[in-house]
């Protein structure tokens, strides 16, 4: 097992880099955007977090052409996530993955994002289940479900890697 030396994320919104911030300030490794993290060295272990679009966890392909991803966080608005699912379409192999819960702030979302959730809220609007309805009324007032609380196995994780 190597240890890790830093967390990189993706961040569009800020839910993702509030849950990076949290694990540096639990752990001590230092956390870095990925689009500033000149400052690692190439190929050094670790942990990846991204948020959800379509199922693929953005920033991740950049994150392991220049690092070696040890561990991914995916950061969604669903409260949960299928990990097998979320494993094959980010061909993780057995790399540990972990869930997060986020939120979405509408008034931050920008570009194609903007137009995909769009073309959700009409998809959820003609449903009447609870769940659906529960991600609309997300999708039109926003919602923030950062905790510190479901850091609990990413902390597991990073401590028997000696990442702490």
């Amino acid at each position: 097992m190597s240890r890790i030396s830093a967390i990189v994320y993706t961040s569009a919104t800020g839910f993702t880099a509030r849950y990076a911030q949290l694990l540096a300030g639990e752990t001590g490794l230092p956390a870095f955007r990925l689009e500033e993290a000149d400052a690692l060295a190439p190929g050094v272990p670790v942990l990846c977090l991204g948020w959800l679009r379509a199922g693929s966890v953005r920033g991740l392909k950049a994150a392991r052409r220049r690092f070696r991803v040890e561990g991914v966080c995916a950061v969604g608005m669903a409260p949960e996530a299928d990990p097998e699912q979320l494993r094959r379409d980010n061909a993780l192999g057995n790399a540990p993955l972990f869930y997060l819960r986020g939120g979405y702030a509408p008034d931050r979302v920008r570009g194609l994002d903007r137009v995909l959730m769009a073309a959700m809220k009409r998809h959820l609007a003609g449903k009447s289940d609870p769940q659906s309805q529960a991600a609309l009324a997300a999708m039109r007032q926003g919602a923030d479900w950062v905790s510190g609380g479901q850091l609990g196995p990413v902390l597991a994780w990073l401590a028997g890697r000696g990442g702490d």
